[in-house]
């Protein structure tokens, strides 16, 4: 998957794009959403795939970068990992993944 290699690549210290921040911070999302993704399909009666699930992850975060999709910031991204986090109710996680992840989506922001 392509989003999560860029989240590798971030986490590596190597420099990024915004782009590559952008899908970096998708990988996150991917990562900490997406078995409640694949949850909230199957209490509908379907099942996701992990490709499936970055998918739909893909089409929320494009939704909540709107306009700046293309051309991700800083504060579009961290925006987005706010909202994509309350949508997802990841404040009912347990502290220690809440900690991992925020300290990864700061990391990425911080590479814009």
């Amino acid at each position: 998957m392509h989003v999560k290699k860029m989240l590798d690549k971030v986490k590596s210290g190597a420099d990024v794009t915004p782009i590559e921040a952008r899908d970096a911070m998708l990988g996150c999302f991917v990562t900490i959403h997406g078995d409640s993704l694949k949850r909230g399909a199957t209490l509908l009666g379907k099942s996701l795939t992990d490709a499936e699930a970055e998918k739909h992850a893909t089409v929320i975060m494009k939704g909540l970068l709107g306009n700046s999709w293309d051309k991700p910031t800083s504060k579009s991204l961290h925006d987005a990992r706010i909202a994509m986090d309350r949508k997802m109710s990841f404040s009912k996680a347990p502290q220690d993944l809440q900690d991992m992840h925020n300290q990864i989506c700061n990391l990425i922001v911080s590479k814009i």
